[in-house]
């Protein structure tokens, strides 16, 4: 039974994904990882479709091992720059969508949202790729640099540090606990925090083991270290608390309207009678 709610959660949470839909865009900017061969360069181009008058800017993995190497060990970050991406700048108000392909291997859609949103990226359709298997913890320095060139303004070094912590921990923690519950957490910190700044270290990890008690999360001593050093470092980083907090209230609420709609209750009773008939169907193969 266990095995069998498992699936239908997994099936909901497929079923909520968003759909990206790519708006046309007021600037264009590509990022390539340095280490790409010329012809791994004219293909990333072809398969993110990017304009030929598009700005073209390069990630070294030196840039990588700047902002990922506190949480990542030099196995993790490996010593090429290969993950490339192509951010499409909109007009305010139109919101951010992000696609990954089949190469992007371990981080989420979601993970780079939070990143962003702590950063202030918004209103731009993003597609992160490499031309093989990685785990996409590294296109983000190339995703901020593109916002540094679109704007012209450099964001705060700690700003940078803690998205690129943020993605990791996510990531990490997705792994473990599943989507659901991290984003739970993650956003649920975070308008905590916004709300009522903690003072130290210790107001930071009783207001993450109240959260996880919340949401009945059980998290291991490494686990609750890794959120504790993130939001500790969040908390003294050049965040605009305000719009983080409005993010997070805005996924709590859809997140809730929707399993509360007609639609929400609808999909989860779909996805459940089908998956429920293709289990009995697995199972009847082995009687």
């Amino acid at each position: 039974m266990k095995i069998r709610n498992k699936i239908i959660i997994v099936g909901l949470s497929l079923l909520m994904l968003p759909t990206a839909v790519f708006a046309k865009s007021d600037k264009e900017i590509v990022t390539l990882g340095a280490d790409l061969s010329e012809t791994q360069k004219s293909e990333m181009l072809r398969e993110m479709k990017a304009d030929e008058n598009a700005k073209i800017i390069e990630v070294t993995n030196k840039e990588e091992y700047k902002y990922l190497g506190d949480v990542l060990s030099s196995k993790e970050i490996g010593n090429k720059a290969i993950s490339s991406a192509i951010v499409k700048y909109k007009k305010a108000g139109s919101g951010i969508n992000i696609e990954l392909s089949d190469n992007i291997r371990i981080v989420s859609e979601a993970a780079f949202l939070n990143a962003l949103n702590t950063v202030g990226i918004e209103d731009a359709d993003i597609y992160v790729t490499a031309p093989g298997k990685v785990s996409g913890t590294a296109a983000l320095t190339g995703i901020l640099k593109s916002y540094e060139e679109n704007t012209g303004k450099k964001l705060p070094e700690d700003l940078k540090k803690v998205a690129n912590e943020e993605l990791v921990v996510q990531s990490k923690l997705s792994e473990e606990l599943g989507d659901n519950k991290t984003n739970d957490i993650i956003y649920e910190v975070k308008d905590a925090m916004a709300k009522n700044m903690p003072k130290d270290e210790k107001e930071v990890r009783i207001l993450i083991e109240n959260v996880a008690n919340k949401y009945d999360i059980n998290l291991t001593k490494n686990q609750e270290d890794k959120l504790v050093n993130l939001f500790n470092n969040m908390k003294n980083a050049d965040v605009d608390w305000n719009r983080v907090a409005d993010t997070a209230v805005k996924y709590k609420d859809k997140a809730s309207k929707f399993l509360n709609s007609p639609e929400g209750e609808k999909a989860v009773e779909n996805t459940k009678n089908f998956l429920e008939k293709f289990i009995d169907f697995i199972v009847s193969l082995f009687k």
